[in-house]
């Protein structure tokens, strides 16, 4: 499985290949794979449009980040029994979640058992390459991939981060924006995708992921 994935990541940039290599490595530092992101965006092939670009839409799998526990504990478990985190954007999100939101999944390897979590999300009017973040936001769980049930639905950001245990200055702070710093642009699996937290809830801000598209 993972030489497939090495196949179908391949191509690009050399620069896109170091990035690569460093995440796949164990001896591989956070400020090594940092260092090589920062050379890597200026050749982001949107062009900085990537929010706007219909090639962010798809399934994308997280293989890297820096804070992704700040969203969710359950990614700091032992590798066996930790959940494959996914991102829906687009269309597949919209077969899932309803158009014109997002929706992060956790599928657990040990039992057919997900967790999805889904907001709204539009491209920022003045800057092309970020995503604005909205309520209402649902945290679902799916049973053998049909049955869902309802676990929270909050209607503002405060709710939701008051639901999170944040304190007031967290729940007070603006919606997040997520920066896509580089959008590979062929469509093809494999292709990669790196976003930051730039703005709003303080736990979160400056947390990165690379996605790989499925």
């Amino acid at each position: 499985e993972e030489e497939e994935e090495e196949e179908e990541e391949a191509g690009g940039p050399l620069e896109r290949q170091k990035l690569l290599t460093l995440i796949r490595s164990s001896k591989s530092s956070e400020s090594d794979v940092l260092k090589a992101i920062e050379e890597l965006e200026p050749l982001d092939p949107s062009r900085g449009n990537a929010a706007v670009s219909p090639l962010l839409g798809g399934t994308w799998e997280l293989i890297y980040s820096v804070n992704a526990d700040a969203f969710s504990p359950l990614l700091n478990l032992p590798k066996a029994i930790r959940p494959k985190s996914l991102q829906l954007l687009g269309e597949d999100a919209a077969l899932k979640v309803g158009r014109g939101r997002v929706a992060q999944v956790l599928d657990f390897p040990f039992a057919p058992l997900s967790l999805v979590l889904s907001s709204g999300t539009v491209p920022v009017a003045t800057d092309p390459s970020m995503l604005e973040i909205f309520p209402p936001f649902r945290l679902e769980l799916t049973v053998a991939k049909t049955n869902t049930f309802p676990i929270v639905e909050a209607g503002s950001d405060a709710d939701f981060r008051s639901i999170n245990a944040r304190d007031s200055e967290a729940q007070a702070a603006p919606r997040n924006m997520y920066k896509q710093r580089y959008l590979d642009t062929t469509g093809n699996k494999g292709d990669i995708r790196i976003s930051e937290v730039v703005s709003g809830d303080p736990v979160i801000v400056g947390s990165l992921f690379i996605h790989r598209r499925l």
